[in-house]
């Protein structure tokens, strides 16, 4: 009786981490396009490491401190804006969801393009946004201006 309840608990483990693994990549499941999520995932892995520390997991920012990255107006209106925030940083005052902050947001200067077009991708497609892929050149020339 013993071994079918290891056994039966073992298998239940299995059950729960395989559900939490797809509830950690949920946000992204939606995406059809092969190459938006592979830049998505890969987007996700370095938004975690880059900046979630601020804007935290789920987007949601830092009360009035860090702004949001969920649904927020000031990154919508303006790839190549977002493209040069997470490159160079910002220092002064902004004005997300008509809520102002002004703290200073760091560069990321370590960044390459495609690794700032693969957080972008996965920013731009998740949390209820759907733009799509966001690609290096793009990247490039936002750099650019």
């Amino acid at each position: 009786m013993n071994v079918i309840k290891i056994i039966a608990l073992a298998l239940l483990g299995t059950v729960s981490l395989a559900c939490e693994s797809e509830k950690s990549t949920s946000s992204i499941s939606h995406i059809k396009d092969t190459k938006t999520k592979q830049y998505a995932i890969e987007g996700k892995t370095l938004y975690e490491q880059n900046c979630s520390n601020c804007h935290q997991s789920d987007g949601t920012g830092l009360g009035r401190v860090i702004p949001p990255l969920a649904q927020a107006d000031f990154m919508l209106e303006d790839q190549g804006r977002t493209a040069r925030l997470i490159r160079y940083g910002i220092k002064g005052e902004i004005t997300v969801n008509g809520v102002q902050y002004n703290q200073n947001m760091p560069a990321n200067t370590q960044l390459t393009p495609i690794e700032i077009a693969q957080i972008m991708t996965y920013i731009y497609n998740v949390w209820g946004n759907d733009e799509g892929l966001v690609s290096a050149s793009d990247v490039e020339k936002f750099l650019a201006d």
